[in-house]
């Protein structure tokens, strides 16, 4: 009976109180750990890209040199001393479409983006295309072409492999025929590093002196004209003179056209390989003497 009693009179247990404070700490507790998952978590990574494909330019050399170049313009199979009509280095382009693989620039036509069906025409006929886009007339006889292939795009197996042949042939606005040509060297008094090439210069220029002394123009001794005209000479592999024009006036016509005359007079020259331009002033001097500088 006392201990029935004493469980009935003993109090019960008190639950803790959750004061504000302990509320801020689990708070705080659940962000760092949440703001801990999302920064571990998550992860950055570098793609790897594949290192870009290094571009050559290759041409097909015409004509082989066997001196070694320090300093080419392109790649080609033999070693080629360029030489041309542009001063920037180019390669060969054509600005019409090769019918076939060729090492050689061959004449064809060029063929439109988008090529209408093939209609009958006449046999004499021709189509023509130029790069100044001139419009050809059209023959009232042939039918107009069916709009719905044309504006469909679909292009036949035939046009494909032309538009892949037009790639290939490297068009171009101005066809450039420079590399085709022979080698012309060319002598001035500022580029002569070969021995042989100064001696070749060293020669012509007694050879003009001489016969320059012999055909000075009389009427520059009487009255004592002088001046210095420059003008191209150009050579042939044989020696012989291919021509000579005026370059740059003396300002006196006669002694520009003693000086043409004087390099026929001087013909031929010694012969050497390929074509040789000898670009040099000719001063006529008041003692009525001729010396090339």
């Amino acid at each position: 009976m006392v201990l029935q009693l004493a469980a009935v009179m003993s109090p019960r247990p008190v639950a803790p109180e959750v004061t504000l404070g302990d509320r801020l700490s689990f708070t705080a507790f659940l962000a760092l750990t949440l703001h801990a998952a999302i920064i571990l978590g998550i992860t950055f990574s570098f793609e790897d890209r594949q290192p870009s494909t290094h571009t050559m330019e290759v041409t097909l050399a015409q004509h082989r040199a066997d001196d070694k170049l320090e300093k080419a313009d392109f790649l080609a199979q033999f070693n080629q001393i360029g030489s041309g009509t542009l001063a920037s280095a180019e390669m060969i382009t054509s600005p019409t479409q090769a019918g076939f693989h060729d090492t050689e620039i061959s004449e064809t036509t060029l063929i439109s983006e988008v090529s209408a069906p093939s209609q009958p025409v006449h046999e004499n006929s021709t189509l023509t295309t130029s790069l100044s886009e001139e419009k050809t007339a059209a023959n009232p006889d042939t039918p107009e072409p069916n709009r719905e292939s044309t504006e469909s795009g679909q292009k036949t197996p035939l046009q494909q492999s032309l538009e892949i042949a037009s790639l290939e042939a490297r068009l171009a606005q101005q066809r450039q025929v420079y590399a085709k040509k022979l080698l012309i060297k060319r002598l001035t008094s500022l580029s002569t590093t070969s021995s042989v090439d100064a001696f070749y210069l060293n020669s012509w220029l007694r050879k003009i002196e001489k016969v320059g002394d012999l055909r000075y123009p009389a009427e520059a001794k009487r009255q004592q004209l002088f001046g210095s005209p420059r003008l191209p000479v150009m050579i042939l592999p044989d020696g012989t003179l291919k021509h000579a024009h005026l370059l740059e006036s003396s300002g006196v016509r006669v002694l520009d056209d003693a000086a043409i005359r004087i390099a026929q007079l001087a013909s031929p020259f010694g012969p050497f390989p390929d074509e040789l331009e000898i670009i040099r002033t000719w001063p006529f001097r008041k003692n009525s003497s001729l010396r090339s500088f």
